[in-house]
């Protein structure tokens, strides 16, 4: 009896107290630890940075010739994520990009830049690194975009796409991979790819041609395959960063060997607390959108504001 009772009191006595379940504030802790410690409760994190960067051109009795231009972006990347002590994680990422171009040749403003698009992951950790997880893509622009050309010495355009049309949608099923804030990856095997159109741009196409995908009197393209989505964040040198985000799909029933990806880079180059300057390298291949590889460069400075 004096033995059970002896053993009972050292197992009460090797257990933590409350301070030693909690010696540091929860807000010294890395925001990823919150899953795996004793501290209990959940945890949010909002963060995330807007930009305004510019870009300016002149020329006056330059002799070599020239184009006088300006070009402005206006881009906003916001980040909410949560997790709680049972291990679930849910990340999302808000980006808005929105540009614009002017040139002595064109009495016309043009987009620069559109982009809106919601990033969200839903995760259930199986250890400290590595989650079971759903992932949401949804991606399209804000603005009309238009097709320009020049008619017996007349500027005119044609309209193309409007808002949310097109608009691209992805759910996909698999792990995913977060090392910090800085440094993630998801795997899907199984990814649905949705295009969405509106109908008045497909119902008087020809026979045989296609909307970004869609053919003739349809407003949707679906297909299924598998994904691979993520973002680093390096420090290169003392106040250079870089930061990649990119997204693969393979299809796994149409043109399995044309795979579509997106890769966008923004070289950040701070010069203060307020200001930047910024090279921002967009690529993007999609064969239902065009079977070209688009290429979108910007280099310019201004103001970073982080969020």
């Amino acid at each position: 009896m004096l033995k059970n009772l002896l053993y009972i009191l050292l197992l009460i006595l090797s257990l933590p107290s409350k301070a030693q379940e909690n010696p540091f504030p929860v807000d010294s802790l890395p925001y990823d630890a919150i899953i795996n410690s004793t501290l209990g409760g959940k945890r949010m994190k909002y963060f995330g940075k807007l930009d305004f960067t510019l870009s300016q051109a002149y020329f006056e009795n330059w002799v070599s010739g020239g184009e006088n231009a300006f070009n402005g972006i206006l881009h906003l990347d916001y980040n909410f994520n949560y997790s709680n002590r049972k291990g679930w994680v849910w990340d999302n990422n808000l980006m808005i990009s929105l540009g614009g171009n002017r040139t002595s040749s064109s009495k016309i403003l043009k987009k620069a830049d559109d982009r809106f698009e919601i990033n969200s992951q839903l995760g259930k950790q199986i250890n400290q690194f590595w989650n079971y997880a759903i992932y949401l893509n949804f991606k399209s622009q804000l603005l009309p975009g238009f097709r320009y050309y020049e008619e017996d010495r007349v500027e005119k355009k044609d309209k193309l796409t409007r808002i949310f049309s097109p608009t691209i949608i992805q759910l996909g099923v698999g792990w995913y991979y977060k090392k910090n804030s800085n440094s993630w990856v998801n795997l899907s095997p199984l990814s649905a790819r949705g295009i969405l159109v509106g109908a008045s741009y497909t119902r008087n196409l020809q026979e045989g041609q296609k909307y970004f995908g869609v053919e003739k009197g349809k407003t949707s393209l679906l297909n299924l395959g598998a994904s691979v989505n993520g973002f680093f964040k390096l420090l290169l040198m003392e106040n250079i960063t870089i930061e990649n985000k990119f997204n693969v799909h393979a299809n796994y029933i149409q043109k399995i060997q044309n795979i579509d990806f997106e890769l966008n880079t923004i070289l950040r180059m701070k010069i203060n607390r307020r200001i930047s300057s910024n090279l921002i390298a967009h690529f993007l291949y999609d064969d239902d959108l065009t079977g070209r590889l688009q290429i979108r460069e910007l280099f310019g400075a201004g103001l970073s504001i982080d969020l």
